[in-house]
């Protein structure tokens, strides 16, 4: 668009910062409908087909340790094993896991989509946006990292930071929410992130709408922060 002067002729009925947030809002929908989509597939799995795939002699031993009479001695499954299946069976608890991932999944979305966007508006082509996507690759890289560490130590010091920081917290808190921790931390991590958002979208905004009308140049950090500056 920025190419071929479409920007140009889109920005003369629309603010440059609502023709930015329109794009970032509008692929972001795109995606909460595929979360929506297959939560309803996986949820409609384990309510009508899950039951029949468990065994009936696992079935009464996961009733009766929801009833509090199990006799682990006396059952050839494990504790934890049966646990597990108890948990991933409840429709409750598989639709609680993809509500937390819409949130974080969207919010994590809608801040690097406006990192990214002033990023595209700065630069003419594909290749000079090269460099400036490093500083926005380089967190998720971390984030990724992170969430695998998450798996072993869910409430780890630097696992617990790692899920607080914007940049990296849609990829760990997900990845700790499974371990049943404290709901406190997970709406304190959702709250920093959409806070985030708005100061980033802030931000892109006032870079996005100069950025559009450069052309021939191939900018720098320095060049991105001066023109935020601008009034």
């Amino acid at each position: 668009e920025k190419n071929n002067r479409v920007l140009e002729l889109m920005v003369s009925s629309v603010k440059p910062i609502q023709l930015m947030l329109g794009k970032i809002i509008g692929v972001g929908l795109v995606a909460l409908i595929q979360i929506v989509v297959w939560a309803i597939l996986v949820c409609a799995f384990v309510a009508m087909v899950m039951p029949l795939l468990i065994p009936a002699d696992i079935a009464t031993d996961m009733a009766a340790m929801q009833a509090g009479t199990f006799n682990a001695a006396s059952s050839d499954v494990s504790t934890e094993m049966l646990t597990a299946i108890s948990t991933f069976s409840n429709v409750g608890y598989v639709a609680s896991i993809f509500g937390y991932l819409a949130l974080f999944m969207v919010g994590g979305f809608l801040f690097y989509a406006s990192i990214f966007a002033a990023i595209g508006a700065s630069v003419d082509n594909a290749q000079d946006a090269s460099n400036l996507t490093t500083f926005a690759t380089i967190p998720i890289i971390f984030g990724l990292v992170f969430g695998m560490m998450a798996f072993q130590d869910p409430n780890s010091t630097a696992v617990i930071w790692m899920s607080m920081i914007p940049f990296t917290s849609p990829m760990v808190m997900i990845a700790r929410i499974p371990f049943d921790i404290a709901q406190w931390q997970i709406w304190l991590s959702f709250a920093i992130l959409i806070a985030s958002f708005v100061g980033m979208a802030w931000f892109a905004g006032k870079v996005y709408r100069i950025g559009i009308f450069m052309y021939g140049k191939k900018p720098t950090v320095k060049d991105i922060i001066r023109w935020a500056r601008y009034k």
